[in-house]
C-alpha cells in the first residue's frame, strides 16, 4: 500500500470520527437538559479521543490503547437506521448512535484487516473493540431505558 493511500485512509478515519463527534456535539445541545443529555457529551469525548489517537499514530507516535474484549449483544443489529431530528426522542438518538458505532466498528475491522504491519494492524483492531464497546453500552442503555419501559 502506498503512503498516500495510507495518508488518505488515516485522514478518513480522523473526518469520520470529527463527523460523529460534531453529530453527538449538536444533538446534545438539542437534547439539553434532558436524560440523554450526559450520554451525548461522553459519546462525543470518546470520539475527540479516537480522533486524538489517530492523529497521534499519524504523526507516528505510539498509541496505548486498551484491548477490552467487548461482548456484543447485537440489538442494534435489529434496529432500523434512524436519522437524527430537531424532534427526535430519546429512542431515536440511541438507535442513530447505535447504528453509527456499528458503522464505525465496521470501518476499523476492515482497515485492520488491509494492513500488514503490527502497529496498524493493533491500532485498528484496538480502536473497533472501542466502538463495539460504545454499541454495547448504547445497546445495554437502549434495553434499560427503552425495553424495560414498554
Amino acid at each position: 500500500m502506498s503512503a498516500d493511500s495510507y495518508e488518505n485512509i488515516i485522514d478518513f478515519a480522523i473526518e469520520q470520527e470529527q463527523k460523529a463527534a460534531e453529530l453527538y456535539e449538536k444533538t446534545a445541545k438539542k437534547a439539553k437538559g434532558s436524560g440523554i443529555f450526559s450520554i451525548l457529551i461522553d459519546m462525543a469525548k470518546m470520539e475527540r479521543g479516537h480522533e486524538e489517537k489517530l492523529k497521534a499514530f499519524k504523526a507516528g507516535k505510539d498509541q496505548n490503547i486498551g484491548a477490552e474484549e467487548v461482548e456484543d449483544i447485537k440489538i442494534g443489529d435489529y434496529l432500523v437506521d434512524i436519522e437524527i431530528t430537531d424532534s427526535s426522542s430519546i429512542q431515536d438518538v440511541l438507535i442513530f448512535s447505535i447504528k453509527s458505532e456499528m458503522k464505525a466498528y465496521e470501518l476499523y475491522t476492515r482497515l485492520c484487516e488491509l494492513y500488514i504491519e503490527p502497529k496498524e494492524q493493533e491500532l485498528f483492531s484496538n480502536l473497533a473493540r472501542e466502538e463495539l464497546k460504545h454499541k454495547s453500552d448504547l445497546q445495554k442503555l437502549y434495553d434499560d431505558q427503552i425495553y424495560q419501559d414498554n
